[in-house]
């Protein structure tokens, strides 16, 4: 397969890393960095992945968003939430609608309660799209280890596709709630930074998984609200993703909760958020209107809110 990734993050890079091992996959990374592809071009690696990874000769980087979508046979776009609407609009002059899509990038514009599956297939009229999520943090891509992906599509056709692609032993399954899995994506940055600031107030092993508990009901009822399927929560994109990202001290979520739940120094707390990519908290910048339509009511995501970005006491998490 010609596959075209538009993206050069962690995420993209390690996906990557484990596509390529296929020698089949010719595959072309777009970025707007021409320094980065230039480096990329001589040394065959990513540094701010990994030093020793080095990249096979059927990966290359383009500048050109017309190159890299032109020749493709599937496109994959990883690219962060708000650059997302944008990166749809630089695609669409390039596009052909028989290109299968993949989107990993987290699931919907929260300020205007637009889900990226609508506002993709809108602009773009393709014939399949298909969403992608499961417990897999970037630099396990890279490794040998088993990891797995709950795929979401309005048909089986992109399902069937993306599981040809992989070299080894991957676990997929396939449901067609497209909302319930978006969603899901959001809310789960979201909740890890509450279970970082329940760790961080030494809670109790029982209370902490009390919480857990409660955000996985509360995560049903707000998918029900947007008309998703209750039982996607059951996925690895459901239950697996969110407690990756609840328990790891690899999430950057779960580690500036616990920072704010530790009341760790303010200045260290901002200089965490303004050099580390914390999807979480930019969800929580624009958490309010989603708030709004879902009528929520007294729910953990607005205390989470009110924690984080109105700097209410922590502890408030306790009583929920």
């Amino acid at each position: 397969m010609k596959i075209a990734i538009i993206g050069t993050g962690v995420y993209s890079t390690a996906l990557t890393y484990h596509l390529q091992k296929l020698k089949e996959n010719s595959i072309c990374l777009w970025t707007e960095n021409l320094k980065l592809a230039q480096k990329f071009q001589k040394k065959k690696k990513f540094d701010f992945l990994s030093k020793d990874l080095i990249y096979n000769d059927n990966v290359r980087l383009s500048t050109s968003l017309e190159e890299t979508i032109n020749q493709a046979d599937i496109l994959f776009i990883l690219v962060g939430s708000k650059y997302y609407e944008k990166t749809i609009q630089e695609i669409k002059p390039y596009y052909d609608k028989k290109i299968p899509i993949f989107v990993g990038t987290k699931g919907m514009n929260l300020e205007t309660c637009t889900f990226f599956s609508d506002l993709t297939r809108k602009q773009l009229k393709c014939n399949s799209y298909s969403y992608f999520a499961g417990p897999t943090f970037a630099k396990d891509l890279t490794t040998e280890d088993n990891f797995s992906f709950t795929i979401a599509g309005s048909n089986k056709l992109g399902f069937i596709k993306f599981q040809t692609l992989w070299p080894s032993n991957i676990k997929f399954e396939f449901t067609r709630d497209l909302y319930g899995l978006e969603i899901m994506s959001v809310l789960k940055n979201i909740y890890a930074i509450g279970s970082g600031i329940i760790k961080g107030l030494d809670c109790s092993e029982s209370s902490y998984y009390t919480f857990i508990t409660d955000i996985i009901k509360e995560t049903k009822t707000i998918i029900k609200k947007w008309s998703g399927f209750e039982e996607t929560i059951l996925t690895y994109g459901g239950i697996g993703d969110f407690l990756l990202t609840s328990h790891s001290k690899k999430s950057r979520n779960f580690t500036l909760g616990k920072m704010i739940g530790t009341k760790t120094n303010k200045k260290e707390i901002v200089e965490y958020q303004q050099n580390t990519t914390i999807e979480g908290l930019e969800s929580l910048n624009n958490i309010e209107n989603f708030i709004k339509k879902t009528k929520l009511e007294n729910s953990i995501v607005e205390t989470i809110y009110q924690i984080v970005i109105q700097e209410q006491n922590p502890e408030i998490l306790t009583k929920k």
